[in-house]
């Protein structure tokens, strides 16, 4: 385990005093400082520390829903390349901003089957298979801005996927980012909804435990 570095010290408890806008801001900023070189290494941290946890409590899940990075969030994309080597489904999604909704497609070609869409972030392509209703075990590897020791999370603002785990609660939630991400006690709404983990470069987070 890491030792409690400056920036530690210095975020600890600091979403008591702001609120979630300002919060985001802070914590952005603070993951924009990292290196490149210590967020890859931490990425690097963070897919051993997941791959961990599937193999011990979600060995039969085959459906995975992913994300790709964008600007300073963890890079998973090694953990994808593993998964689908082992035969996993991947998928990733495509916002509706008038709607504020993620669909999700299959992607099975890295390389050809993104393009760039809303805010800039890459998306896989329209006529990609889309992901229908299942009864398989679906995994949601989850990104955000921050999360707190209780397993919630802050994103962006835009509340894409609190309303994507409100339509499918029984999916696996599974929260990623680095530690320096991580906070106390978010000050939570209503419409908010709780992961079911958290998984950083350090430690993993399991709700209720």
């Amino acid at each position: 385990m890491m030792k409690m570095a400056r920036w530690r010290i210095l975020a600890k408890n600091m979403e008591k005093f702001l609120n979630n806008k300002e919060l985001r801001k802070k914590i952005k900023s603070i993951r924009d400082n990292i290196s490149l070189e210590q967020r890859e290494s931490m990425s690097q941290d963070i897919t051993e520390n997941v791959l961990a946890l599937l193999e011990s409590d979600f060995k039969g899940a085959n459906i995975f829903l992913c994300f790709y990075p964008f600007g300073s969030e963890v890079d998973l994309r090694g953990l994808y390349n593993i998964l689908k080597s082992k035969g996993k489904r991947i998928f990733f999604p495509i916002s509706d901003s008038d709607r504020h909704e993620l669909s999700f497609h299959e992607v099975n070609d890295f390389s050809k089957d993104f393009s760039t869409g809303a805010y800039g972030i890459m998306e896989p392509c329209k006529d990609l298979p889309l992901l229908e209703a299942v009864q398989d075990e679906v995994v949601v590897i989850t990104p955000g801005v921050s999360f707190d020791n209780s397993c919630n999370r802050i994103g962006y603002g835009g509340g894409y996927y609190d309303r994507f785990f409100e339509q499918h609660s029984n999916y696996i939630k599974i929260g990623v980012g680095f530690e320096q991400q991580m906070v106390d006690n978010l000050k939570i709404e209503a419409h908010d909804m709780p992961l079911d983990y958290i998984v950083t470069n350090d430690r993993l987070i399991k709700r209720g435990a």
